[in-house]
């Protein structure tokens, strides 16, 4: 493997900068739209229930194909495959700002989806792969530092759009940085890799797994808006059951799989990226659910929400870079499990807060989630790639991108259930009239101190497999 590792120090630099790019184009294409659904919606006269469908088939397609392009990644090339992904991302985003009906904006976004899940999970990849192990901590950790920068300036570019300009703004902002992007990975990045045993593409497994996880990631996403006995979702839970078990048969019996099960033979693996999936899930699930309990329990507006939302993004930005360093020192795992314990200690911050908590508090609370969160995220990432074969780099980054946006969707999912049943429980009890809850505070009260709790157990279980997952010296 070490004659692929880049000595020049100009080459490090530049491949660190795409990397770090690319992490900012995928978290701010992601932000800035969601803030623009409503001008879409006004615009092409549909309902806002129709353009909900953006960012939720950007989240089944991208989830879905990640591990089937990272094993591409690994055959073909990871400086191939990323370039065709951002080429294919510039020429989408370029449609979808010209777009002249909701339909074609569709298509355009679901390619546009395939593009960004072509480059997202060998971004990873590239990093883990061609820089010594004495800056790979660094890297991720500038990595997570512009996936942070991306989430908090995706809004404030989209707000500034959608008001000076209109919506198909929020999709020209990105075209000069993908371009950019294109034109020095073309010059900089390697092209010689880790040559693979296999070069033998498993597409069934690929279909099957897609299937799957489209299936899944729908009932989760509908089935609180549908209700879980609904016939669509009950189909959905049954389509994503067949594929996954078909995927698991398909993968055992060929020689070539999309998904080598022996990466899970190596425990730390298998802990690190279960580490990922529970802390993901719930960072995203407080972040969703948050704002809800500030406007609606403590009547802050918009603006000041979205000022207390932000704390925990910036201290995430500002501790990624600054862990990710010394991960290359001291190694992952216990940075993992000190922002864990801080993590976890936020949430129990947020469980005790009520409808009178003072903003300081509130604030404080935010700072000891976005402390944790930049201490856990980058070296986590080096924990997982760590433990992955240096021919399998490709496919290890796609199972961590699945985990993280599976874990995201499954997060929210999981706080809205239970916030949901918490108070639907309090309803039946006190015999009143669903409509009615709106009256009675104390209900939604205890239903948001019941998803804060989650959040807690959620903490445990990450730092429980943080714990368990060991550095790999």
């Amino acid at each position: 493997m070490e004659e692929y590792i880049v000595g020049d120090k100009r080459k490090q630099f530049w491949i660190m900068a795409i990397i770090s790019a690319i992490s900012l184009l995928i978290t701010l294409d992601y932000s800035s739209l969601n803030i623009s659904l409503p001008s879409i919606a006004s615009y092409f006269g549909v309902k806002v229930s129709a353009v909900a469908w953006l960012p939720t088939l950007y989240l089944l397609i991208i989830t879905s194909s990640l591990l089937g392009f990272g094993k591409l990644g690994d055959i073909s090339g990871y400086k191939r495959v990323f370039i065709i992904g951002v080429g294919i991302f510039a020429v989408a985003a370029f449609a979808c700002a010209i777009a002249p009906n909701f339909m074609v904006l569709v298509i355009a976004r679901i390619v546009l989806s395939f593009g960004q899940s072509m480059y997202s999970p060998i971004s990873i990849a590239i990093l883990t792969t061609f820089l010594p192990s004495n800056m790979k901590g660094r890297a991720l950790g500038l990595y997570a530092t512009f996936q942070g920068l991306g989430l908090a300036a995706g809004p404030l570019m989209g707000g500034y759009m959608n008001t000076n300009f209109n919506w198909r703004g929020n999709f020209l902002i990105t075209l000069p940085l993908s371009l950019i992007i294109l034109v020095v990975a073309i010059k900089m990045l390697p092209s010689k890799q880790a040559a693979v045993t296999d070069t033998r593409f498993d597409f069934i497994g690929a279909i099957l797994l897609f299937l799957g996880m489209i299936g899944l990631l729908y009932a989760i996403n509908q089935g609180t808006q549908l209700g879980w006995g609904n016939p669509i979702i009950i189909a959905s839970i049954l389509v994503a059951l067949v594929g996954f078990i078909l995927f698991v048969i398909q993968e055992k019996r060929i020689p070539y799989p999309l998904l080598d099960f022996n990466l899970f033979k190596n425990l730390n693996f298998t802990f690190a990226v279960s580490a990922s999936f529970f802390g993901l899930a719930l960072y995203i699930g407080i972040v969703f659910l948050y704002p809800f309990y500030l406007q609606m329990m403590r009547h802050l507006n918009v603006a000041q929400t979205g000022i207390i939302l932000m704390v925990p993004s910036i201290m995430m930005m500002v501790l990624a870079p600054i862990a990710g360093s010394l991960s290359d020192k001291i190694g992952c795992r216990r940075l993992c499990m000190l922002g864990m314990v801080l993590a976890t200690g936020a949430f129990v911050m947020i469980a005790f807060q009520t409808q009178t908590s003072s903003i300081w508090f509130i604030f404080a609370s935010m700072f000891c989630l976005g402390t944790g969160m930049g201490f856990f995220v980058a070296p986590n990432n080096k924990l997982v790639m760590q433990n992955a074969p240096s021919d399998k780099q490709g496919v290890a980054s796609g199972v961590y991108k699945i985990c993280l946006n599976a874990g995201s969707s499954i997060g929210i999912a999981l706080f809205m259930l239970v916030l949901a049943q918490v108070v639907l429980f309090d309803v039946a009890k006190m015999n009143i009239m669903l409509t009615q809850v709106r009256q009675y505070p104390n209900l939604m009260m205890a239903g948001f101190r019941g998803a804060f709790v989650l959040g807690i157990v959620l903490g445990l279980l990450t730092l429980l497999f943080s714990f368990l997952a060991k550095d790999n010296k």
